[in-house]
């Protein structure tokens, strides 16, 4: 999991030293590192409207990080794969997500202080 976490945050600019706890952090309870949960959480809040293309319901959060398919193309990491199954574009999405949402900086070195997700030491909430 480590070297998606790395790869996305090459792409972004985000320090490993900072982006690379942070995403495995997010990861883990969203996922638990389980490739089936990665295709769709069915049973979120999110999880409404009409079903799609890929079986699932049009807003449920999608890929490593749970995005929603409207924040994953609001923050789109060039270069990656458009779709939030793919493990580095959803996680590049959420660096850009939290750098515009919680003002997390460019580096990432606030990126555990600012996402309560992403920091280990807290206990896990919705962001």
């Amino acid at each position: 999991m480590e070297s998606y976490a790395r790869k996305a945050g090459a792409l972004t600019g985000v320090d490993p030293r900072f982006g690379v706890p942070a995403l495995v952090t997010i990861t883990e309870p969203e996922s638990t590192f389980n490739n089936q949960r990665w295709r769709a959480d069915t049973v979120d809040a999110n999880a409404r409207g009409r079903i799609v293309a890929d079986g699932h319901p049009q807003n449920c959060s999608r890929g490593a990080t749970l995005c929603i398919p409207t924040t994953f193309a609001a923050f789109h990491q060039e270069e990656t794969a458009t779709t939030p199954y793919a493990v580095v574009a959803t996680r590049c999405a959420t660096i850009n997500d939290v750098r515009d949402r919680y003002r997390v900086d460019r580096a990432g070195s606030n990126f555990a202080s600012c996402v309560q997700q992403a920091n280990p030491k807290r206990s896990a909430r919705g962001y």
